[in-house]
């Protein structure tokens, strides 16, 4: 896949791609705006509301969305 490819994709479908090394994510590609937009908005503190063994829970590849 190509960087046109990937804009395309990005651009059309306002979405993002998701690197997987190793079975692994490392890496999300995203516009620059979404990119700027994330950046400016503040996290919201959220109070522990997942219980303390799921927020602990390892991230695995079957967990993304595609």
């Amino acid at each position: 896949m190509d960087l046109n490819e990937i804009k395309k994709i990005i651009g059309e479908e306002g979405g993002k791609i998701i690197v997987v090394e190793n079975n692994e994510p490392v890496l999300v590609i995203v516009s620059y705006n979404d990119y700027q937009n994330k950046k400016q908005k503040p996290e919201k503190k959220t109070e522990n509301i997942l219980p303390k063994e799921v927020e602990e829970e390892e991230l695995k590849i079957e967990d993304l969305p595609f």
